[in-house]
């Protein structure tokens, strides 16, 4: 069922809606205007109280006027068949029924309450059918609502996953940026600790050499000197 199937069936509702009131306003002046002429209606006969008589009649009109002429007639009922037609003139209070092949003859004012009332029917049959569409595209609604809780709380575990995972990504990456970090600090040590031994090595040397120096007897300071001397050339020839 779809939406254009409630539209088409409003359409109709208020096309008939429409053709309702105004048979009901016809129907008011009817009897307002105490107007008890006859007219016909398709496919249908009157069932009176009682019944005066059934003669052979020509055509529709004929059976009109006998109604029109007899003062006890109140409705009749025009019935062609292979042979002849027939015309019944009934009495008393009665209402027009469906018949095929038939004609009733009533008063306008009877003929207006037998359009109202399958107007009344038609209307409410429409409004049925609009009431069990609304119903079932109500369960189809409440159907597919389940559908779309059930993947609304998957998408929600997913997205409490996917978060989850984030956040041990981003704790990797700055674990690695730490240990990155501290690597790169350790080799600035190491680099430094090198040419810290460097300088440290000469001068102790240095110190070696002023010792040497200063430890050398004056009466061997010439040779002492010499020592230096060659020392260093060692030292600074390697």
């Amino acid at each position: 069922m779809s939406s254009s199937q409630i539209q088409t069936l409003s359409n109709e509702f208020n096309s008939l809606l429409t053709e309702y009131q105004t048979t009901y306003s016809e129907f008011m002046n009817t009897l307002k205007s105490n107007d008890t002429s006859l007219t016909t209606v398709e496919n249908s006969a009157f069932t009176g109280s009682g019944t005066i008589n059934t003669s052979l009649v020509s055509s529709i009109s004929d059976c009109t006027t006998a109604c029109s002429s007899n003062t006890s007639c109140t409705g009749a009922t025009f019935t062609t068949n292979s042979n002849n037609n027939n015309c019944t003139l009934s009495s008393g209070s009665g209402n027009i029924v469906n018949a095929t092949n038939s004609t009733a003859i009533v008063q306008t004012g009877l003929s207006y309450s037998y359009q109202l009332q399958n107007l009344n029917q038609q209307l409410m049959d429409i409004n049925q059918q609009i009431n069990t569409i609304v119903n079932q595209s109500n369960t189809t609604y409440q159907n597919n609502l389940g559908q779309i809780n059930e993947q609304g709380q998957a998408l929600q575990q997913n997205y409490v996953v996917l978060t989850g995972d984030r956040d041990r990504i981003d704790l990797m990456i700055r674990e690695f940026e730490t240990l990155n970090e501290a690597q790169q600090n350790s080799d600035i040590n190491v680099t430094m600790n090198y040419y810290n031994y460097i300088v440290l090595l000469f001068v102790a040397i240095f110190l070696v050499v002023l010792l040497l120096r200063f430890s050398v007897p004056s009466e061997q300071v010439g040779g002492g000197r010499n020592s230096v001397g060659n020392i260093f050339k060692n030292l600074f020839s390697k």
